[in-house]
């Protein structure tokens, strides 16, 4: 009797550390996963609000100002926006910000949603404060993306920002503005929480698991099946 206790304490011993391994291995590979999805993800959008920003030319919007968003020169600026952003089905908005170096306060120069939604567009002069601001200031310099999902009074994006030169020839090295490309959230997370395969493989790897075990605890006991 003692013995048989034994042998199933042994078994639930077995079965509660093979439950724990396989758990952690497959938390960590899903983990793993998800982190590279998102790695290419914010790599992508960087290269692509870089390329963008590389296509405009400080000529087409300086001497923008408040009130001038019906004037040619901004119609023409937001207009090559949109078209650079329709060939990418994901990019919900592009849009040019200023960012004034002294107080790092950040102001809208162009919005893209203009003329075709000025209820929702961004108009010149508008303070801009969202939760992703570091990375704003941090596009000064070069591309880079929000870490996360975050929420601002239009609704909740990732967005990637890149650096708008002071000239497109012959540069001094300035940054003029800042270039910035949304997409949703929700296709965001789509496209970076790809890893429900892993969970699954795991979850069945411990069923499988916890069979034998089963299967080899009654055999070893004797309450199998008689040959």
């Amino acid at each position: 009797m003692a013995q048989t206790c034994s042998h199933q304490t042994k078994l639930v011993a077995a079965a509660i550390i093979a439950v724990v391994i396989i758990s952690a291995l497959t938390a960590f590979a899903y983990t793993s996963s998800n982190t590279a999805l998102k790695d290419i993800a914010k790599s992508g959008l960087e290269s692509t609000a870089g390329v963008m920003a590389a296509q405009i030319n400080a000529s087409e919007i300086q001497g923008l100002t408040p009130g001038d968003e019906n004037t040619p020169q901004y119609l023409a600026i937001a207009a090559k926006l949109r078209t650079m952003r329709s060939m990418n089905d994901y990019l919900l908005n592009a849009y040019i910000i200023r960012v004034n170096t002294t107080d790092h306060s950040a102001t809208f120069l162009v919005d893209d949603l203009y003329p075709l939604d000025p209820s929702d567009s961004a108009k010149i002069g508008e303070a801009y404060n969202p939760p992703d601001k570091l990375e704003i200031l941090e596009a000064l310099s070069g591309p880079t993306a929000s870490p996360s999902p975050y929420t601002d009074q239009w609704g909740t994006f990732v967005s990637a920002y890149a650096p708008i030169d002071d000239s497109a020839m012959d540069s001094n090295g300035n940054t003029y503005a800042v270039l910035g490309i949304d997409v949703s959230a929700k296709d965001y997370v789509s496209a970076t929480t790809q890893g429900g395969w892993i969970i699954a493989t795991g979850v069945v790897s411990i069923i499988i698991v916890l069979c034998l075990l089963y299967a080899f605890g009654r055999k070893s006991d004797g309450s199998g099946p008689a040959p």
